[in-house]
């Protein structure tokens, strides 16, 4: 089951990757929820893929045209029902064309192979230990 929980993921990282919001979102439920990392400005949850979709559509501004190619997850975790994925890549503003380095991990969870959570964190160990701390919980829904 998990591996196929890593198919879904990759699927749909790679369909934002490449611009496909589309194809990223329908492997969401419509009751997901993403939470942005606890040191953003206006760290929130978004709930329902229409909040989620509104989000993710104000992430791309800033930056120039070549966001989505140069973003690259860098690996996939299998964790069961949870996948960690580890991302880097450099961004440019738009106009300015000032670049960033960006170094971010999500841990999604999936049930019946649907994403249902997405959550930030700056660090590959700082996600791997949220999902651990989760699976003892037992692993709230959204």
């Amino acid at each position: 089951m998990s591996e196929a929980n890593v198919d879904v993921v990759r699927r749909s990282f790679e369909a934002f990757v490449g611009g496909d919001f589309d194809t990223a979102f329908a492997a969401y439920h419509p009751d997901a929820a993403w939470t942005t990392a606890e040191d953003e400005p206006d760290a929130r949850t978004y709930r329902g893929l229409d909040e989620i979709k509104r989000f993710v559509d104000t992430l791309s501004e800033p930056w120039a045209d070549r966001f989505e190619r140069t973003v690259e997850p860098e690996e996939y975790i299998d964790r069961g029902s949870w996948v960690v994925v580890p991302m880097s890549g450099r961004v440019h503003g738009k106009g300015s064309g000032v670049e960033i380095h960006l170094r971010e991990t999500y841990a999604v969870r999936l049930q019946d192979h649907r994403i249902v959570k997405v959550e930030e964190y700056r660090t590959r160990d700082q996600a791997l230990q949220a999902v651990r701390e989760s699976e003892g919980s037992g692993g709230a829904s959204p």
